[in-house]
């Protein structure tokens, strides 16, 4: 073998050994990178989990005299979270992101869950309206031209309280003294939750409990914002007593019903309508 050829050899070899150790030092300096990478990520997993726990309970601190709203505030992020509602609580939730949301309502120990939901409202009237059509076919309707009046308590009068009760409907039984005070709800709802809870129960498809409710309530004369409180009220009952009382082991929450908090203004009222008829007639069939 020449000089020249064993040089060259000598070379490759060299080469070639020279690559490999390179090659392993790259290898070694790629998995110490993606571990770099693989903490980094954790730890920015860390402080983004930390960050959306101190906005939830921050939120939840902040509004914990009105902490029974909280379903509320779900229902209002899904039914439309651009809607600059006038109970600060609700645009406030509006404004974080979904993540935090779901935090809130599973630190309050509550199954309901913020997610997309097209047409809620829409597909909640629907809902609540074919409850009543079923039990009651030969009834007239309050709920027409895709329930107006609920939306309406909403979209104009969010922000007015629950107008006065026009007619006398508290009963006798009923010590005037267990209402709370500056609000007539328990006396307003008595009449419309017993005909409806009754009628319910009887099975009796001639019964037409909305005439007599819109009746007794002088619906066809009241004022845009009367008549927007009777037509959510009814809803509400309706998918109270017509969901079927199905056994559901799920706690979506009761607002306005354990924690002090108060159903006041029409904006209250129509997100609880919704809330109700989600909760009862629209959850339960999703299985």
């Amino acid at each position: 073998m020449k000089w020249n050829e064993l040089a060259e050899l000598i070379c490759a070899f060299i080469s070639l050994f020279v690559t490999v150790i390179i090659g392993k030092k790259q290898s070694c300096q790629s998995k110490r990178m993606e571990e770099l990478e693989r903490r980094q990520d954790e730890r920015d997993e860390r402080r983004h989990a930390e960050g959306n726990k101190a906005q939830a309970i921050e939120f939840i601190s902040k509004h914990y005299a009105d902490r029974g709203l909280i379903p509320l505030c779900a229902v209002a992020a899904m039914h439309n979270d651009l809607f600059h509602y006038s109970r600060k609580m609700y645009w406030e939730f509006c404004c974080l992101v979904p993540e935090v949301q779901n935090l809130i309502l599973e630190f309050c120990n509550l199954d309901l869950r913020v997610r997309g939901e097209d047409d809620l409202f829409v597909r909640c009237i629907t809902a609540v309206e074919a409850a009543l059509r079923d039990r009651f076919p030969e009834d007239e309707s309050v709920l027409y031209d895709d329930g107006k009046y609920v939306l309406r308590s909403l979209e104009r009068y969010a922000g007015e309280r629950l107008p006065a009760l026009r007619v006398d409907l508290l009963p006798e039984c009923l010590d005037s003294s267990f209402l709370p005070p500056d609000s007539c709800t328990l006396e307003y709802d008595h009449l419309i939750r017993k005909v409806l809870s009754e009628a319910f129960e009887s099975r009796d498809a001639s019964f037409t409990p909305i005439s007599h409710l819109k009746n007794e309530y002088q619906f066809e004369s009241s004022s845009e914002i009367e008549a927007c409180r009777f037509a959510s009220t009814v809803a509400f009952y309706a998918a109270t007593y017509g969901s079927g009382d199905e056994a559901n082991n799920r706690y979506y929450g009761c607002p306005g019903g354990f924690d002090g908090e108060r159903i006041e203004t029409m904006e209250d009222l129509f997100l609880l309508t919704v809330f109700q008829i989600y909760t009862k007639l629209l959850l339960p069939n999703e299985g």
